[in-house]
């Protein structure tokens, strides 16, 4: 809990979930602090955030559009699954709010769990790097080998070069080991590097038209499709970047995934 926010939040796991129970006042003052909190148990990584409204009060309810925009920002590089729980003081604004549309809606935690499918196909894996400048070179051959047993050969060179500026910035600032994560959805690579400083991250934005960098975070914005950062729950951050290949086609926006 925030101490100057009127919002509490209590965080519990179950089956691989992160359960986020909601009391006090969500106004616009509280707003930032629950997307950032959402954000955090996200980046964690576990199989879905389901959200427990039921003895929250919403003061508007324009401010249900925080679980909109988390859901924005985890679909661009993760397949968690964001589910909110509305309670029945909620549930009129549930069935026929704008939020209905992007988030998954189950009336109980309970029943929300057991609505959980099986992830979007998807491919996965992960390196434990220390923290030291050869980590860089220990990525390259993970990086390239996983994209040939994956069948995405022409994505490898960009994923290398992201990978190493990614594990190298983990090993120059954060000085912690790094955690690298490689996943392929939809076509999509992420390319995804967690330590343990929960520092932010000048990460520019990309596809700004420009000379390409040579090296660091602008050259990782200049390859990629989507890129940021999020610290987590669990202490650390997560800085990721999303490759596709140049010639995709947009995808169609989609509703839930539950």
């Amino acid at each position: 809990m925030d101490a100057d926010s009127p919002l509490d939040w209590d965080l519990s796991e179950l089956q691989g979930t992160t359960i986020v129970r909601l009391s006090g006042v969500l106004n616009i003052g509280a707003y930032g602090a629950l997307r950032d909190v959402l954000l955090k148990c996200a980046a964690d990584q576990p199989r879905a955030v389901i959200v427990d409204l039921e003895e929250l009060e919403i003061a508007q309810d324009r401010l249900t559009s925080v679980f909109v925009a988390v859901w924005l920002r985890i679909s661009q590089w993760s397949t968690v699954a964001l589910v909110v729980v509305p309670g029945p003081a909620h549930a009129a604004l549930s069935r026929h709010g704008p939020m209905r549309r992007f988030v998954s809606v189950r009336p109980t935690v309970l029943d929300a769990l057991a609505s959980l499918g099986e992830p979007p196909p998807r491919r996965r894996t992960e390196l434990w790097l220390p923290s030291s400048p050869r980590s860089v070179g220990a990525s390259a051959p993970f990086v390239a080998d996983t994209c040939g047993n994956w069948s995405i050969e022409p994505m490898a060179a960009p994923a290398v070069t992201v990978a190493g500026e990614l594990v190298a910035n983990a090993a120059e600032h954060a000085r912690s080991p790094a955690r690298l994560r490689l996943e392929l959805r939809l076509g999509r690579l992420t390319v995804a590097v967690a330590d343990d400083d929960a520092r932010p991250v000048a990460l520019p934005r990309p596809g700004r038209k420009s000379p390409a960098p040579r090296s660091g975070l602008r050259l990782v914005a200049h390859l990629a499709h989507a890129a940021g950062w999020s610290p987590r729950q669990s202490g650390g951050k997560i800085v990721w970047a999303v490759l596709r290949p140049r010639h995709a086609q947009p995808e169609p926006a989609s509703g839930p995934r539950l």
